[in-house]
């Protein structure tokens, strides 16, 4: 096992205090895997990254979708996924794709607790894409404190069940049902860091159409299995073990194909606001792959869905004015908010703020041939996450304001 106590969101895929430098960081040693996502990334710019034909990817979809970036909602595709249009089963967080290097698949979680502290929690497999180890990765970020960080690389296979979430990757596991979650992660591994959570789900598992999102044979999909929950149980930081309540939130993602290959970059967001929980997204295709985007909103609370959208005919995205980044070293502008309405009257407001979770150039610590190469092809990764005050309307009322999650992926 590799492991990384500062760590660096260049290890796992993304999904809260002011912007700092998290304690115990050291760089990560030069990846492989970087420099294969970014040779894939320079490939699919140059319009040179061919898909494998669709009887290499026993995990896919099933059907040839039509060749432009979009969500898969017809009958014939929910029944080559052999999954109901309606009601999602414990299954389908279960392992979705085959064990080898050309499928990812990782299962997320986060929670904020009751004293402000936020964890984010990760179990993947063949991340970093194509070098097949198994990945588990944690952070902890107390109200206004530094982040701590824990990454560990595992070349042992590990285990995932395929008839409900059941990952178990060295000492640390990641088990639920849709509704009952148990994750953990063992502070004896991890030099003192740890978590040992229940989540039990208060809103129901939910998808947009299949939860798949194609591009000619390649594939990119998502299952928001518990889209908010109660967390109980016990975190450890620096080996002092103590006892939490909270909310908080899994989903879990799998494809077959780098997603740095296929977008050019995705909003994601999340808040419960007023006892309801929203959802939002908007996943941008590469200029090669279409150039088009997947938005989607998702509002719901126990009570029931109030309202799902998941394409640009029933949602649309917004963007506000651009600014400077909050980091002073992120070269590009970011737009202020982003907004997702439809034309029933939902409307979901996330704002940036200066108050960063993460801010991560991911070519930051590489070598510099990497950087060289990346610098050539004109990419310039980057991983933000901000603290948002999130703003919620339903048709007919007043918004109102929660605090919540917005983060922005830059893959080239």
């Amino acid at each position: 096992m590799i492991r990384n106590r500062g760590g660096s969101k260049a290890g796992a895929p993304p999904k809260c205090g002011s912007f700092s430098e998290p304690r115990g960081r050291r760089r990560a040693p030069v990846s492989a895997a970087l420099t294969s996502l970014l040779l894939l990334v320079a490939l699919a710019s140059l319009g040179s990254c061919a898909s494998l034909s669709q009887g290499a990817r026993s995990g896919g979809p099933g059907v040839t979708p039509p060749p432009s970036f979009h969500l898969l909602d017809r009958d014939a595709d929910y029944a080559a996924l052999g999954i109901d249009r309606h009601v999602v089963a414990p299954r389908e967080d279960g392992r979705r794709s085959p064990a080898d290097s050309r499928h990812f698949e990782w299962w997320y979680f986060d929670a904020l607790l009751e004293d402000g502290t936020t964890i984010v929690a990760w179990f993947g497999d063949n991340w970093p894409f194509g070098i097949g180890a198994r990945t588990v990765s944690l952070e902890i970020t107390p109200a206004g404190g530094a982040t701590e960080r824990w990454f560990g690389s595992y070349r042992e296979k590990g285990s995932f069940g395929t008839d409900r979430a059941d990952v178990r990757i060295g000492p640390h596991s990641f088990s639920g049902n849709l509704v009952d979650y148990h994750i953990f992660i063992d502070p004896a591994a991890t030099g003192g860091q740890g978590i040992d959570l229940n989540l039990h789900g208060t809103v129901a598992a939910w998808r947009p159409a299949s939860g798949v999102i194609a591009e000619g044979d390649d594939y990119f999909a998502w299952l928001a299995a518990v889209p908010e929950g109660e967390v109980s149980g016990s975190v450890t930081v620096e080996g002092a073990t103590r006892q939490v309540r909270g909310s908080g939130y899994h989903d879990h993602n799998w494809g077959n194909i780098s997603p740095a290959a296929l977008m050019d970059s995705w909003w994601w967001g999340r808040a419960t606001v007023g006892g309801h929980t929203v959802i939002a997204s908007e996943l941008r295709a590469a200029q090669d792959r279409g150039g088009g985007g997947a938005p989607l909103l998702f509002v719901g609370s126990p009570a029931g869905l109030d309202k799902e959208a998941w394409s640009s005919s029933q949602v649309e995205v917004i963007e506000g004015p651009p600014m400077r980044h909050p980091d002073p070293r992120h070269p590009r502008t970011i737009a202020s908010w982003v907004r997702y309405s439809t034309a029933d009257g939902f409307v979901a407001t996330f704002p940036v703020t200066d108050r960063m979770i993460t801010s991560t150039d991911l070519l930051d610590g590489q070598s510099p041939l990497i950087v060289g190469f990346a610098r050539a092809f004109g990419l310039k990764p980057w991983y933000s996450r901000f603290l948002s005050p999130v703003s919620l309307a339903l048709p007919g009322k007043e918004p109102q304001v929660a605090p919540g999650t917005l983060e922005y992926f830059e893959f080239r």
